[in-house]
């Protein structure tokens, strides 16, 4: 067999991964691609990003389409030589596609995903049900054209693995006029209300949060933190022109990070076999909300970069979040969370720990308060602060003193 064919197949993008969306081709059949190009763009339940091609040659074939969801290692398309045969390409798939049925025990249904029955009422039913249990799957690409159908996709069958809907599954749907709708959900359970497909992301958040609350024994401390001296010095570092501007939550971040450097048994995580992980740099979480769900981009070694380099690696990742653009490198392996609420006018909450990390700090608005200082009323900008920790790793007097180091390191900014 010819050595110039290369698959393009899912590759899986962190340890959590198991399927792909294709939400589109950047190449047509027939068209020239170079190793390493960018041949397609892929979803996953954490990220959207471009997919290289792994050789040179001409894309011969695209076996997945615009919306379809395959699982890790099942074929998208194939790169071979102008000189390789027709013969010899589908040699290869067929080889693929059966080892690939061999390691999950299916036959590559999702291959024939396009030849699958149209929907009919009581399928409809069934996948009703499976929307109303949060079980039915739905791609940005297909959500768009349902949106652009006018479909209720709580009310179509998804032929696709494990419930998915397709874009093929919608367009049926839509070509038969309603003809065969199923009753409102409204006469099922008595009260209207609009059923919403959970996104792969939201599905994984759901999953991820209820087992952190499950398995991980939370406890909280809260605290008041003083920033007149950040604010102060803020305004300073702002002060110089055609720089970076910096933010109240990247000098939080950075305080965090020489804080975490004071006291390492903060920096920890629950390891495997009863260990615990100590590590020896902050490379701190930060949330960021976006349209598909919280996303966690990382800022690496804080502890040894300045605040306006965390200004920049911030605004960097953010635009990359809102844009689905990250990389798997840039959302994996934080050692602490900071989640900041207070540009939403949250005051204080409490945030669950997010997996395998074993802290994170929720932090509320920055607001002016009446406080008293040596006998005497004064009003000082404060900001609450809220610590959640895993107590199988920190013990309550650690995190206490982690909460007053930041404090200390807060107070005495600039």
């Amino acid at each position: 067999m010819s050595t110039t064919i290369h698959a393009i197949a899912v590759p899986k993008w962190g340890i959590e991964m198991i399927e792909g969306t294709l939400n589109a081709w950047s190449k047509g059949v027939g068209d020239a691609v170079a190793s390493g190009e960018e041949i397609l763009e892929l979803e996953s339940d954490k990220i959207v990003n471009m997919l290289e091609a792994g050789g040179a040659g001409v894309l011969r074939r695209q076996i997945a389409e615009p919306g379809q969801t395959l699982q890790v290692g099942e074929l998208l398309g194939i790169i071979a030589g102008e000189d390789v045969e027709d013969a010899e390409i589908e040699a290869f798939i067929a080889k693929w596609q059966t080892a690939e049925a061999a390691k999950s025990g299916t036959a590559g249904a999702k291959q024939a995903e396009s030849a699958a029955p149209k929907p009919k009422v009581a399928a409809q039913r069934q996948s009703q049900a499976q929307a109303m249990a949060g079980s039915v799957r739905v791609s940005p690409v297909v959500r768009r054209r349902a949106a652009e159908l006018d479909v209720d996709l709580a009310k179509v069958c998804g032929s696709g693995r494990g419930g998915r809907i397709t874009k093929e599954d919608v367009e049926a749907f839509a070509s038969s006029s309603g003809a065969e709708e199923v009753s409102e959900v409204e006469e099922i359970v008595g009260r209207p209300y609009d059923e919403v497909p959970m996104s792969s992301m939201r599905r994984t958040i759901a999953r991820r949060m209820q087992g952190a609350k499950q398995e991980i024994p939370h406890f909280y401390l809260t605290i008041d933190l003083p920033l007149d001296r950040l604010n102060a010095h803020r305004a300073r570092l702002n002060e110089e022109a055609d720089q970076t501007r910096v933010s109240v939550n990247d000098l939080l971040i950075w305080c965090i990070g020489q804080v975490l450097k004071a006291v390492p048994e903060m920096n920890v995580q629950y390891g495997e076999n009863d260990t615990i992980r100590q590590f020896k740099q902050a490379d701190i979480s930060v949330g960021v909300a976006t349209e598909r769900g919280l996303i966690t981009p990382v800022v690496r070694a804080v502890d040894s970069i300045s605040p306006r380099d965390i200004a920049s690696n911030m605004a960097a990742l953010s635009e990359k979040a809102r844009t689905g653009r990250l990389s798997m490198d840039e959302i994996e392996g934080g050692s602490f969370t900071l989640s900041n609420l207070g540009m939403m006018d949250v005051r204080e909450f409490s945030a669950i720990i997010n997996p395998p990390q074993a802290a994170i700090l929720a932090a509320g608005m920055s607001e002016q308060r009446v406080v008293v200082e040596e006998g005497e009323m004064c009003i000082r900008t404060r900001m609450t602060v809220t610590l959640s920790c895993d107590h199988r790793v920190i013990d309550g007097a650690v995190a206490a003193r982690f909460l007053q180091s930041l404090t200390h390191q807060v107070a005495n900014l600039g």
